[in-house]
């Protein structure tokens, strides 16, 4: 397993003002990365003072950007803005996303649609527009950032789980493809989180999954994400049980089985 260097690498980072995405961006800085930020554009201030605080603690250089990613062509733009201002991209964190909570019929379609919108197709475009220049460079990383409900159906955030099933099958076939290139594509998919994610999501507060998987703090999450980056990791599960339950257990169950857990263990308390 080979280990991916960061010092003076160029990293973009998605969803980078708030949660996991921005307790990254605080170690790759400090381990000598510049980085490329982007956020939407209602947290302009927040990513632009971030952006400041890193580059004047860390001595790097540090480029926020406010593009939408939900938009036509937000994903295009950005990588591409990327690349002007960094002159190369050598290292890709697809930490952007939306999660809404509910019914699937109660659950507003515009929202559902935006969801679907970053999780996958933005997050689909980044990827592939990465992977040719990583390809053609002989080195580059990928994360996308896939999540524990990935693994089976999610009763209440039925869209949110299969958006990251999405990841995680893409990114681990084209980890598959690309052997030998010097390029990786890797997956990370953390538990539920303590991130403005779930708030905004409208997650319950108390949950019985809660008590199984535990709910993490983003700085937690980020140094075992982080940490599996540096090794070159290609799948990262933080957590004996998460792993346990979502590596081996969810692949033995049926999916009825399945199904009935995920009713019962999602429900707000």
């Amino acid at each position: 397993m080979s280990k991916f260097e960061v010092k003076g690498k160029n990293v973009l980072i998605t969803g980078a003002a708030s949660g996991i995405g921005k307790e990254l961006s605080l170690l790759f800085a400090r381990d000598g990365a510049n980085l490329v930020l982007d956020d939407v554009p209602g947290k302009r201030a927040l990513l632009d003072q971030w952006a400041n605080e890193l580059q004047n603690k860390f001595n790097v250089q540090v480029w926020p950007f406010h593009i939408d990613l939900a938009e036509e062509k937000g994903p295009e733009k950005l990588y591409e803005t990327a690349k002007e201002a960094a002159g190369r991209i050598d290292a890709v964190i697809n930490d952007a996303g939306t999660l809404e909570y509910g019914n699937f019929a109660d659950i507003d379609y515009d929202k559902q649609i935006i969801m679907i919108k970053v999780n996958v197709l933005a997050l689909y475009k980044i990827t592939r527009l990465a992977i040719p220049d990583m390809i053609s460079a002989g080195s580059g990383q990928v994360m996308n950032l896939s999540s524990c409900s990935a693994f089976q159906p999610t009763v209440y955030h039925a869209v949110y789980g299969a958006t990251k099933a999405f990841v995680q099958n893409m990114s681990e076939a084209i980890n598959a493809e690309i052997k030998g290139t010097g390029v990786k594509v890797l997956t990370f998919s953390p538990p539920y989180t303590k991130t403005p994610l779930l708030k905004s999501g409208n997650m319950p507060d108390k949950m019985f999954w809660y008590k199984i998987s535990g709910l993490w703090y983003p700085a937690v999450i980020a140094s075992k994400g982080y940490q599996a980056f540096k090794q070159g990791k290609v799948i990262c599960i933080p957590g004996p049980m998460n792993w346990l339950m979502h590596s081996i257990v969810v692949r033995m169950s049926p999916h009825n089985l399945l199904n009935a857990i995920s009713l019962w263990a999602m429900k707000g308390q």
